[in-house]
């Protein structure tokens, strides 16, 4: 059964109640509350828009968490680019790795070179 959490008008806290008239008493002060169908529309209507607003204002943290993310992602970017063209051995990174691995690839014996036959 759906429950709604109501604020105490005694003590202020917050309590659970079902989705039934009845009478609730609040686990803190103890102060009985009649709870009527009227009045769980009122509660039912209320938390229907609460969701929605909270919906709403997720929705909206999101896509700022999103721009703010982009928009370092983007300096950073940017202050790496800036920093590649100050290096002048930065464009020969990539050549040196290339030429690396290509030297490295000549040194090993391929699958075939292992069933032919030594000449000695």
């Amino acid at each position: 059964m759906k429950k709604f959490v109501i604020e105490c008008s005694n003590c202020k806290k917050k309590m659970k109640i079902q989705n039934k008239p009845a009478k609730y008493k609040c686990p803190s002060c103890g102060t009985i509350h009649k709870i009527g169908r009227i009045k769980l529309i009122g509660i039912s209507i209320k938390s229907f828009f609460t969701g929605i607003i909270d919906t709403i204002r997720d929705i909206k943290n999101n896509m700022v968490y999103r721009y703010n993310s982009a928009k370092a992602t983007y300096k950073y970017m940017s202050q790496l680019k800036k920093n590649m063209k100050n290096d002048p051995n930065w464009s020969n990174y990539r050549n040196q790795q290339r030429e690396e691995k290509q030297m490295r690839d000549a040194n090993k014996k391929s699958f075939k070179d292992f069933f032919k036959k030594k000449v000695s």
